[in-house]
């Protein structure tokens, strides 16, 4: 993450407490001596009632639950305990479960059910908060965040705005259905991060490790460019091969966060996108202080344009915009075809 959100409380957290109850007090309490109705919650009973579909799905899960071993029981509630622990898995102090190494009710029912809770239940009347509330709140809580803190490419809908950006489930819940409903795995991004860079791949595969999109220790991760002295390099046409992407941050999550957003293309395709009006802007800005006989050196026009490209650093693209005039003042060759 370029950067991560700070946090709240909410409501809507509600809704993965009444998860919490249901599939380990409830489901995997199931037996024949009591109902299902006997064991549910109050508050998750309300819902329960409300929607006919529910009450037969939960009644149809309990029921095959009664055949579970204790030992089966136990790796259930292990995996939701664990599975929902986002912090620690993105670390990698914690290593997710698998829900192949589950009993066969978990994909086959709870699965299906879990997450037709968040495409059905979340907005609805009986479950405290909903989803625009809760985005509202947390970009109120966020006011810095203009663009996606993933990308930091796309402008995001206010607090103020009625419209909401994507939730990501940032597990994702075909792999982590028991986090289908958990809003410490929910994180709004735009829609290109969410749907078509990352969409299910899984922040864990292959032992991987993973920011932690609510963490509020979280360092920004700066952007470093790097242009590549080849004998056919144009500065009016920089090529994919051209430029060098690199970041600060830990390497081993830089690299799951490149890996799940495509972050090196996509910033390598934004900075050839702006280079040559950059460029053309800065041989404008050298060619004036020379007809106006300022003084100012070709270093000292640079370091002027790269300290305002430090305020409000993630606007209009400065957080890349930057790291290029920084390489191009090593360079100062590219002024031969802006002349």
């Amino acid at each position: 993450m370029l950067r991560t959100y700070r946090p709240i409380n909410h409501p809507i957290f509600t809704l993965h407490n009444y998860v919490v109850h249901l599939v380990c007090q409830v489901w995997c309490n199931a037996s024949d001596e009591t109902t299902c109705a006997n064991l549910l919650d109050t508050n998750f009973e309300i819902i329960y009632n409300a929607y006919p579909w529910l009450k037969t799905d939960v009644d149809a899960i309990y029921e095959r639950c009664k055949t579970l071993t204790d030992e089966q029981r136990a790796d259930i509630r292990e995996a939701f305990n664990i599975n929902n622990r986002i912090a620690e898995l993105c670390n990698g102090t914690l290593t997710p479960i698998e829900l192949n190494s589950l009993p066969d009710v978990v994909k086959e029912d709870m699965k299906p059910l879990l997450v037709r809770f968040y495409d059905y239940l979340i907005d609805r009347t009986e479950v405290p908060g909903d989803k625009l509330h809760y985005y509202n709140a947390l970009r109120t809580a966020n006011p810095t965040f203009k663009f996606c803190p993933c990308c930091g490419l796309s402008p995001i809908e206010s607090a103020e705005s009625h419209y909401r950006e994507d939730n990501d489930h940032y597990l994702p819940k075909a792999d982590f259905p028991f986090a289908s409903v958990n809003f410490q795995n929910l994180v709004p991004l735009c829609s290109k991060c969410n749907k078509k860079c990352k969409s299910t791949k899984n922040p864990f595969v292959a032992g991987r490790v993973s920011f932690y999109p609510f963490d509020t220790t979280h360092t920004n991760i700066a952007v470093s460019i790097n242009i590549v002295d080849s004998p056919d390099l144009d500065y009016q046409t920089l090529r994919e091969n051209d430029i060098e992407i690199s970041f600060s941050n830990d390497p081993n999550k830089t690299s799951t966060w490149d890996w799940l957003f495509e972050i090196k293309e996509r910033y390598n395709e934004e900075t050839r996108g702006f280079s040559k009006t950059e460029l053309r802007t800065l041989a404008n800005r050298l060619l004036r202080n020379s007809k106006r006989k300022t003084g100012l050196t070709y270093d000292e026009i640079l370091d002027d344009t790269i300290e305002d490209y430090e305020i409000e650093i993630f606007e209009d693209r400065k957080f890349l915009k930057r790291p290029f005039l920084q390489t191009i003042k090593t360079k100062p060759e590219w002024m031969g075809v802006y002349a």
